[in-house]
């Protein structure tokens, strides 16, 4: 897995309160700041700041 300074890695399992669960797809930027492309399940693929996006880790 590719993980960068956000704490983040692609392919890590994740889940949002709203959203459910998903996996991290893409990422860009770094730091709090990083953008997540997460595929939710039944939910689609979200962008999400890493900051606010509130991710438990699966």
């Amino acid at each position: 897995m590719v993980e960068n300074d956000s704490g983040y890695k692609l392919g890590q399992r994740v889940r949002h309160a709203k959203f459910g669960e998903g996996t991290i797809v893409n990422m860009e930027g770094s730091g709090e700041h990083s953008r997540l492309q997460v595929a939710f399940q039944g939910q689609g693929i979200k962008w999400l700041v890493a900051a606010y996006a509130r991710l438990e880790s699966v």
